[in-house]
């Protein structure tokens, strides 16, 4: 795991936290996440092999509801067209 994904990992693990979602470290080194009405979400290991473990992680938060904005990105907004007034 590079240090940019560990920082962007515990970067999430503080948002989880402002939205009342409980982080904890295990005592294997994983981390486990709660969401606010207790229930076990999911375990990450805390320095994963995998480079595709975060984004594994934030599939797993967004299934079960929570909604992260990126830093910099900005929310998805549909189009919607012109509306002409017919004479």
């Amino acid at each position: 795991m590079s240090s940019r994904d560990g920082s962007a990992r515990l970067r999430l693990f503080a948002a989880l936290r402002r939205a009342r979602w409980r982080v904890e470290m295990g005592k294997s080194g994983h981390w486990k996440v709660w969401n606010p009405h207790g229930r076990l979400i999911t375990t990450t290991p805390s320095s994963a092999s995998d480079t595709n473990s975060l984004k594994a992680l934030l599939r797993d938060l967004r299934k079960a509801g929570f909604q992260h904005n990126r830093r910099g990105q900005q929310a998805k907004t549909s189009k919607i067209p012109n509306q002409r007034s017919q004479p």
